[in-house]
C-alpha cells in the first residue's frame, strides 16, 4: 500500500511532467500531425472492424462447410449460425473494455491511444498466422476488444475548435473509411476468385498498425483539455482531495468529478437527457450486428461470385465516406439531432434496396453503393450519437462516460444477436436482416427525435 508521502512524491513527479507538456508549442503544425495520426489509425480502425466481415464467406466455409469441426460438416447457414454464436461469448470481452476505456481519465489519452492501436496491430496479425478456428477466434477476440477505444474520437473533440469540431470529426471519419476501399484492393490482388487465400489480406493492415504505433509513440501529445484538468486536481492540496472523497463516500454521493466506469453509469442515469439517449443508443445497436455483419454472406448467398462481390466493395467505402464527409456539414449546420434522423431513415431506404438488388442481379457497383449507403448512415447515426454524449459530459468523467456508454449498449447488440441467430435457422440471412433492422432503427430514432435535446455548439471546456 502506497504511503502519503509516495503518492505526493508521484504526483509531483506527474505535475512536473505535465507541466512541462502544457508549456510546449501545440499550433499548427502539431494539430496538422494529430490529424495525420488520427487518420491513419481511423483508417486501421476501420479496416479492423470490416475485414473478418468481408471475408465470412470464405471462412465460414473453409472452417465449417469444407472441413469437419469437432468432428461435423456444416450447412453455411448452421456454421455460420455456430460462428455468430461462438462471436457473441468474444463480446463478453466488451464487458470489460469500458474498463479500460476509463484508463485514459487517470492515464492520459496517448497511453490508449497506442495500446489500442497495438492491440489492433496484434489481432490481424494473429489471424493472418491461424491455422485453425480456436487460432482465428484468439485474433478475432483481440480485434473485439481494440477496435472500438474511441480514444481518437476524445481527441479530435478535445483538440478541434468548437465550431468546426463536427466537421474535422467527419473529415477524418471519411478518410477513415475512404481508406476501407484496401480491403477489396487486396482481395483482388491477393485472392481473385481463390477463396481459400483470405488469410493474406490481413497482413498489410497489421503492418500499418505496428508503424502507427510507433509514430504516436513518438509524435503525438496529451489532449490541452486532459491536461489542464489534471493539472488543476493534482494542484489542489492533497488533504482537501482526501478529506473531499472521504465525504462523498460517507454521504454516498455519486462521485461525478472522479473517473471510472461506475461513476459513469450514475451520471448516465442521473440525468433525464443522457438516459433517453442511451436507451435510444441500445436500441439502435440491436441493429448492428444485422447490419454490419452479414452483407458479404447475403451477397454470397444470393449468389453472387467471388469477384462481384470485391465489384461491390469497392464502391462500399465510397459511398460510405463521400456521406459521412457529408453529415459533418450537416451536423454543424443543422444539429445532431437532424443528422441522427436523417440517417437513420436512409440506413431503412438503402437495406431495402440493397435485398432487392441481391435478390434480383442488380450491377455489383449499384449493389455495393446501396450497401456503403446503408452501412454509412447507420454508423453515421451511432457516432453522432456518441459525440453528443460525449458533448454532455464534463471533462473529468468524459472518457469514463464512453467507457460506461460502450457497457451499455451491450445490452442492445446482445439482443441482436440472438435475434440475428434464430432468424437464420428459419429464414434466409438477408431476410433475417432485414426484419430485425428496419424496426429497430426506427424505433430508436422516434424515441431519440422526441426525447433527448440537441448539443450543438457545446463548449467541452466549460460543462459542469
Amino acid at each position: 500500500m502506497k504511503t502519503t508521502e509516495k503518492i505526493l512524491k508521484n504526483e509531483k513527479r506527474e505535475l512536473e511532467r505535465l507541466g512541462k507538456m502544457q508549456n510546449r508549442s501545440s499550433g499548427s503544425r502539431y494539430f496538422l500531425i494529430l490529424l495525420i495520426l488520427i487518420a491513419i489509425v481511423n483508417i486501421l480502425d476501420e479496416v479492423t472492424s470490416n475485414l473478418t466481415v468481408t471475408v465470412q464467406s470464405s471462412f465460414v466455409t473453409e472452417f465449417f462447410v469444407n472441413n469437419p469441426f469437432m468432428g461435423k460438416y456444416y450447412s453455411y447457414e448452421d456454421g455460420l449460425a455456430f460462428h455468430s454464436g461462438i462471436g457473441v461469448f468474444t463480446y463478453v470481452l466488451g464487458l470489460f473494455t469500458p474498463f479500460y476505456k476509463a484508463l485514459a481519465d487517470k492515464w492520459g489519452r496517448k497511453p490508449l491511444f497506442a495500446i489500442s492501436t497495438l492491440g489492433m496491430a496484434t489481432g490481424l496479425l494473429v489471424i493472418h498466422l491461424s491455422s485453425s478456428y480456436i487460432m482465428f477466434l484468439i485474433g478475432f477476440a483481440i480485434i473485439s476488444f481494440f477496435m472500438g477505444h474511441d480514444i481518437q474520437i476524445i481527441y479530435i473533440l478535445e483538440e478541434a475548435p468548437d465550431k468546426h469540431r463536427a466537421k474535422i470529426y467527419s473529415f477524418l471519419k471519411s478518410f477513415g473509411i475512404l481508406g476501407v476501399i484496401l480491403i477489396p484492393t487486396l482481395r483482388d490482388i491477393l485472392m481473385g476468385n481463390d477463396a481459400t487465400k483470405w488469410r493474406e489480406i490481413f497482413l498489410v493492415p497489421a503492418l500499418i498498425g505496428f508503424a502507427a504505433v510507433v509514430l504516436v509513440v513518438i509524435l503525438a501529445k496529451d489532449t490541452k483539455v486532459f491536461i489542464g484538468e489534471r493539472i488543476e486536481y493534482l494542484s489542489r492540496p492533497y488533504e482537501e482531495r482526501q478529506a473531499e472523497k472521504a465525504l462523498k463516500k460517507q454521504q454516498k454521493v455519486a462521485q461525478r468529478n472522479q473517473s471510472g466506469v461506475f461513476n459513469g453509469v450514475k451520471y448516465i442515469f442521473a440525468n433525464k437527457d443522457t438516459k433517453m439517449l442511451i436507451i435510444s443508443h441500445i436500441i439502435f445497436d440491436a441493429a448492428m450486428p444485422a447490419i454490419a455483419l452479414y452483407f458479404e454472406s447475403s451477397m454470397h448467398r444470393a449468389g453472387m461470385s467471388t469477384s462481384d462481390i470485391t465489384k461491390a466493395l469497392f464502391m462500399v467505402p465510397v459511398i460510405y465516406a463521400a456521406i459521412t464527409f457529408l453529415s459533418g456539414f450537416i451536423a454543424d449546420k443543422a444539429g445532431r439531432k437532424t443528422t441522427v434522423t436523417l440517417f437513420s431513415a436512409t440506413c431503412v431506404i438503402g437495406y431495402i434496396l440493397f435485398v432487392a438488388g441481391i435478390l434480383n442481379g442488380w450491377n455489383p457497383y449499384l449493389v455495393g453503393s446501396f450497401a456503403g449507403l446503408y452501412q454509412g448512415s447507420y454508423w453515421i447515426g451511432r457516432d453522432y450519437m456518441n459525440v453528443m454524449m460525449t458533448e454532455k459530459v464534463p471533462t473529468d468523467i468524459r472518457a469514463s462516460v464512453v467507457g460506461a456508454e460502450g457497457l451499455l449498449v451491450i445490452i442492445g447488440l446482445v439482443v441482436g444477436y440472438g435475434s440475428i441467430i434464430a432468424g437464420m435457422m428459419i429464414m434466409p440471412i438477408w431476410w433475417a436482416c432485414l426484419t430485425i433492422s428496419i424496426p429497430t432503427v426506427t424505433v430508436a430514432a422516434i424515441l431519440f427525435v422526441l426525447k433527448v435535446k440537441e448539443t450543438k455548439g457545446a463548449n467541452l471546456d466549460e460543462i459542469g
